[in-house]
């Protein structure tokens, strides 16, 4: 018992800082990606990044791409969460849709205070699926991805916690790529993420000690 008690403390003490990094990691690509859209000059960088990504399309990846961009919205989160609760993660199924609507209500919120016109109205960019709405800062999909894709990555070990942060990258490159956000508004989107998912785990500490085996990955 005592043995068990001091593993546990042990590898707390050791995740904390990484936490602690992760969070850090995100305040700094949300202050990153505010200088990026603080001149001209940084601006114009900050389209001509987003060009040299879309030069890749072709016909095959364009269709994958405008139908997988979408795990970062809404509806994949539900269809994530869904996943996990019939698997039997049914805590992590929890606090991957709650997190995700989190993640979505402040990413919407924060629109209304950065009016930025998306690539396809101020550039002529040609997108690849149906226009969203709201403001192109911050990319709500690529916040909702690193947020949910973290929750999960914090629970997982090896080749799922490499396939969440994965996926959380191929959700903030494809926003870019079909043409509907600039590369700065992916990198404060998924700084966002970053922050709401520590923000999370420390509202929620000590729910990973008190969970049944069946709420791991």
């Amino acid at each position: 018992m005592v043995v068990s008690a001091t593993a546990t403390l042990f590898d707390a003490a050791r995740v904390r800082p990484v936490r602690r990094s992760i969070a850090l990691a995100g305040a700094a690509m949300i202050v990153g990606s505010l200088v990026l859209l603080s001149s001209a000059r940084l601006r114009r960088a900050d389209v001509r990044l987003g060009d040299i990504l879309r030069r890749t399309r072709s016909g095959p990846s364009d269709r994958l791409v405008a139908a997988a961009t979408d795990l970062g919205s809404m509806y994949g989160v539900l269809g994530v969460g869904a996943a996990l609760w019939v698997s039997g993660h049914q805590r992590l199924a929890r606090d991957v849709i709650a997190v995700g609507s989190a993640a979505w209500t402040v990413a919407q919120g924060a629109k209304t205070r950065v009016q930025r016109e998306r690539p396809y109205e101020a550039e002529g960019v040609v997108r690849l699926i149906r226009p969203p709405t709201g403001s192109s800062y911050p990319s709500g999909h690529a916040t909702v991805a690193a947020a949910t894709m973290s929750v999960i990555a914090a629970e997982a070990d090896g080749p799922v916690r490499a396939l969440a942060w994965s996926l959380a990258l191929f959700v903030a490159a494809s926003r870019v790529y079909v043409g509907v956000h600039y590369p700065s508004d992916v990198l404060g989107g998924a700084g966002l993420g970053l922050l709401l998912w520590r923000a999370w785990r420390l509202v929620t500490r000590g729910s990973v000690a008190q969970a049944g085996p069946g709420d791991t990955v």
